[in-house]
């Protein structure tokens, strides 16, 4: 497949009328009944099968290979996810799974994990790794039903739903970032509220409720950004925007100043180049680690694994799998309201592009 010119239309996904809302739905919903069917057992699988188990089911809507390379030990990364636009705008990151585990009476994830004779945090070498793929670095956590999360205890809420009874959030994604800083002011508590940040995984590229606008802290935007931050967005560009939510909430209440400011070096292909170099209390700049993974073209190695290529072992060798979600901007035709989350209804008709009609091509997927 040859690389495409900027702004041409990517192949379209073909055979399935599936969403990838629909089929991350299915692959979650496989997820929470095996792990609450291991909680009754008193154990719990590893954290390598619970991407199995959701992109299995969600397969063969959502593109996944899976390389024999164990990066884990040492990245703390397992799999790139991308979400690919119909005009092949797309957002990636580098993901670690993680599963939200009860230890006695207190719920946890082990975002400070650390292998044998080594100093460092899987969390930081995560964060660190992510700079190999020109991406944010992100968690993927397995949360399980809200009977799995019945004695979890967070006194906050989602539109007056209670925190832990949310629905859809049995695999939920969150930032780094946001993980990292739950770390820092209370390392014990850091899975719980980590966890009360996470979205949805089925629900941030095809939103059915509103989207809020984010009202930045540094001044001197570039006016394409400023509309991204405060304008409804979907597909990619809506992924991108609710992991950035949480992160930019985080930035609102640290005390560190945020005028205008220098601007972070550059990625190439990115769909905002100019943004500022604000770190707040974060290891990196936050907009500018946030914001690299979306682009203005697809990855080349995106494109092998949608053309059943292999990927260069530059790629293989550094990550465990990648997960592609194409037509990420796919509409709903039809969905509920989402109560507990700011559901809305339905998008504006006018908002969202006609479907397009599929075509006889399908790219290849492994299991």
């Amino acid at each position: 497949m040859a690389k495409s010119q900027k702004g041409s239309a990517l192949s379209h996904f073909s055979g399935h009328e599936t969403s990838p809302h629909e089929a991350l739905r299915q692959g979650r919903t496989a997820v929470d009944r095996l792990m609450a069917g291991m909680l009754d057992a008193g154990g719990m699988f590893r954290e390598v099968t619970a991407p199995q188990v959701l992109l299995s089911t969600a397969s063969p809507r959502i593109r996944f290979v899976e390389f024999a390379a164990d990066e884990e030990k040492e990245n703390g990364a397992d799999w790139l996810w991308w979400w690919v636009d119909r005009d092949g705008t797309c957002y990636g990151l580098l993901v670690q799974a993680k599963i939200l585990k009860l230890h006695g009476k207190r719920w946890s994830i082990d975002f400070s994990y650390k292998t044998r004779r080594d100093d460092r945090t899987q969390l930081s070498k995560l964060i660190k790794a992510a700079n190999r793929f020109h991406v944010p670095a992100a968690y993927v956590l397995y949360c399980g039903d809200a009977q799995y999360r019945s004695t979890l205890a967070c006194d906050r809420t989602h539109d007056d739903v209670p925190c832990k009874e949310r629905d859809r959030v049995g695999v939920a994604t969150v930032s780094a970032l946001v993980a990292e800083n739950a770390v820092g002011l209370d390392a014990k508590n850091a899975g719980v509220s980590a966890f009360h940040d996470a979205v949805p995984v089925e629900d941030i590229a095809s939103p059915d409720g509103l989207d809020a606008p984010i009202v930045p802290l540094a001044r001197g935007l570039d006016q394409d950004l400023e509309r991204f931050l405060r304008q409804l967005q979907r597909g990619s560009r809506r992924v991108a925007k609710e992991l950035l939510r949480p992160v930019q909430r985080i930035r609102h209440g640290q005390f560190a100043s945020a005028a205008v400011m220098e601007r972070a070096a550059t990625v190439t292909g990115a769909l905002f180049e100019n943004v500022p170099n604000d770190y707040g209390h974060f290891s990196v700049p936050y907009l500018a680690h946030m914001l690299r993974g979306l682009r203005a073209e697809v990855p080349d190695y995106v494109r092998d694994v949608l053309a059943g290529r292999t990927p260069p072992t530059w790629v293989t060798d550094h990550v465990g799998g990648i997960v592609v979600i194409p037509d990420a901007d796919a509409p709903i035709t039809a969905s509920p309201a989402r109560a507990g989350d700011g559901g809305a209804g339905l998008l504006p008709p006018d908002f969202l592009e006609a479907p397009q009609r599929p075509h006889d091509h399908r790219p290849g997927h492994a299991a």
